[in-house]
């Protein structure tokens, strides 16, 4: 199972590809590290493992189980920004910049995390040049969804959303399903990706629809399968993978 954690696949090369440990595969000795900083943490589904707007600093290293990132818009309404999963880093912001929260991060499901201070975070990457280079990586995709986001926003219409968001899922988090499909790993409910998208959530509806009408994807409960990888791209207008 992706995001799986025991005493004994703590090799980076285990994670779901796309996350931070993932980005430590050439380096088990920082893997082990961060995983030996801080204190286990257990999650119920719908409890908050961080809060926008609080000012505390120690990052999240989750070791399986979804959650899902959130932050209030100005006009009051909730946004769903951003899935993360066991494998993946959250918090380091703060830890950072010593700023308040700048998002909410939820567990979709039981999620299992190591809390580390701030303190033995920023030193386990002033001792370990490789997991300082996995943060700068994280950053990077983090600030590139972003972007894109903005710019979908902008200057794209809400199929070619959807489809962006649906391949940076399953580049990010896909795992193998049956022949050539990919199963996105996260669940996420069409509200959600309504979220992610900035649209209303019948659109949403309709596009998925239409996608899996020309068998790009295969729609379940919450569980989105990419039957056509090529397909999905060809529908977010992205002939080439990103750099």
């Amino acid at each position: 199972m992706p995001g799986r954690y025991t005493q004994s696949t703590d090799s980076a090369e285990r994670w779901p590809h796309g996350t931070f440990l993932a980005e430590l595969a050439g380096s088990s000795e920082a893997a082990k590290t961060l995983l030996s900083l801080g204190t286990l943490r257990s999650y119920e589904a719908g409890e908050t493992l961080l809060t926008e707007g609080l000012h505390e600093t120690f990052v999240l290293l989750l070791l399986s189980g979804v959650t899902k990132v959130t932050a209030l818009t100005g006009d009051g309404d909730t946004a769903l920004l951003a899935v993360r999963i066991g494998g993946d880093l959250v918090g380091e912001f703060a830890a950072f910049d010593n700023r308040p929260r700048s998002a909410t991060v939820t567990a979709a499901g039981r999620v299992t995390a190591r809390r580390i201070g701030q303190r033995d975070f920023l030193d386990c990457l002033d001792r370990r040049p490789v997991a300082a280079l996995a943060v700068s990586r994280m950053l990077v995709r983090k600030n590139r969804w972003s972007v894109r986001r903005r710019g979908d926003f902008s200057g794209c219409p809400v199929a070619t959303r959807v489809a962006r968001v649906l391949v940076d899922l399953v580049e990010d988090y896909g795992q193998p399903s049956y022949g050539r499909s990919f199963l996105i790993g996260p669940r996420l409910t069409q509200a959600e990706i309504a979220g992610l998208v900035g649209a209303k959530e019948r659109r949403v509806h309709h596009v998925l629809g239409a996608l899996a009408e020309q068998e790009i994807i295969q729609v379940g409960y919450s569980r989105i399968t990419v039957v056509s990888p090529a397909g999905l791209r060809r529908a977010a207008r992205l002939t080439e993978p990103d750099d």
